[in-house]
């Protein structure tokens, strides 16, 4: 693996060395991998590039979490995923091929499971699917920028070759995508305002550790959150966004609300990190628990959050407290979605260690 991919992967690892905890556990927190022990080992992937579970062959799922699919190193690891129906779901990831190339996949849902969608030769691994009002829009590294146009996946260029980690866009005419290398160069802002993709000023006085923006996501156009290396939380609209650094210098790695007045962040690395905005103020904390990757919120202000280890927690509405969910699986967990009919996807595989990565996709009905 690369000098750079190693590590942005270890940001993503969000601790695998281990490092020794110094912050005690919140009351509602008993640790991703107990969790994880409780259940009955971590399934092994196949060779092929998607393997069903009996699942999607009975069309039911049983209660809890469970294993749908898992994805070969055919296509690698899956890194994010979004819809605007559960039936509608995409997962977006990919697979490093060599110390200078990588290939990306996108699986749409179909009523048999996940079936691949055609890509633009030469699409690199893919991080990121996201909203952009009507428009929905994949980001991913070497600055690949991917819109869906009715008929198929459409290539822009995003006038750079960083790896973009995260997009959101409050309307099809003014759309935000954040990266970095996450080692030494200075993190990445991008706007796009219906024709074309141009760099976004960012705050003078971020933190000299700040070498990456990791997630972006907005309640609507004049609010929003962009979270990323060296605990940065920016909100507000470019240029004039509103910075807060968190007391860590842990990363956070992705955010997500249900408004302007609830939002979620979570990162970290040995250690979970987890950060709720009020509207004016952040309260932030950090957990015994190893670190978070992804993080959705229901209606209610009810949050799932998934990260190392296969860990998958809720967070009641206005909790700082996680409570732990059984997971099926020890793998990394990258991303989580949910739907209005209360069923959540989560999406990840074998980040943590060197590639061929394999990918994993968890269900839970609601």
């Amino acid at each position: 693996m690369s000098p750079k991919l190693l590590a942005v992967a270890a940001v993503f690892a969000s601790g695998c060395t281990g490092e020794a905890s110094d912050t005690p556990a919140s009351p509602g927190s008993t640790g991703a991998t107990s969790a994880a022990e409780t259940t009955s080992g971590a399934p092994t992937s196949s060779g092929s590039d998607t393997t069903s579970s009996s699942a999607e062959s009975t069309g039911a799922l049983p209660e809890g979490w469970t294993i749908v699919s898992e994805l070969g190193p055919e296509l690698g690891m899956a890194m994010s995923v979004w819809g605007r129906t559960a039936e509608e779901a995409v997962v977006v990831g990919g697979q490093l091929s060599s110390d200078e190339g990588s290939a990306g996949f996108v699986l749409r849902r179909s009523p048999t499971g996940w079936e691949p969608d055609p890509l633009p030769p030469g699409t690199p691994m893919l991080h990121w699917v996201g909203p952009a009002g009507e428009d929905t829009w994949i980001v991913g590294r070497d600055g690949a920028a991917l819109r869906w146009e009715g008929e198929g996946w459409v290539s822009h260029p995003s006038n750079t070759e960083v790896d973009l980690w995260g997009i959101w866009g409050g309307t099809t005419e003014d759309v935000w995508a954040v990266g970095g290398d996450g080692i030494a160069d200075p993190p990445t802002l991008l706007h796009f305002d219906g024709s074309s993709w141009g760099p976004s000023e960012l705050p003078a006085d971020l933190p000299r550790g700040s070498n990456a923006l990791f997630k972006v996501w907005g309640a609507d156009p004049e609010h929003v959150f962009i979270v990323g290396d060296g605990g940065v939380a920016l909100d507000g609209v470019g240029p004039d966004w509103s910075a807060t650094y968190m007391e860590s210098i842990a990363p956070l790695i992705a955010v997500r609300g249900r408004s302007a007045t609830d939002v979620v962040a979570v990162g970290g690395r040995s250690n979970a990190r987890i950060a709720r905005f009020d509207g004016s103020t952040w309260q932030d904390t950090t957990l015994l628990d190893p670190g978070l990757n992804g993080v959705w919120l229901d209606a209610s202000g009810r949050a799932t959050l998934v990260g190392r280890l296969g860990g998958i927690f809720e967070l009641p509405a206005g909790s700082m407290e996680p409570v732990t969910m059984s997971s099926p699986t020890f793998d990394l967990l990258h991303a989580v979605h949910g739907f209005d009919d209360g069923t959540r996807i989560a999406v990840g595989g074998t980040f943590e260690g060197p590639p061929p990565w394999r990918g994993v996709i968890l269900e839970h009905a609601g």
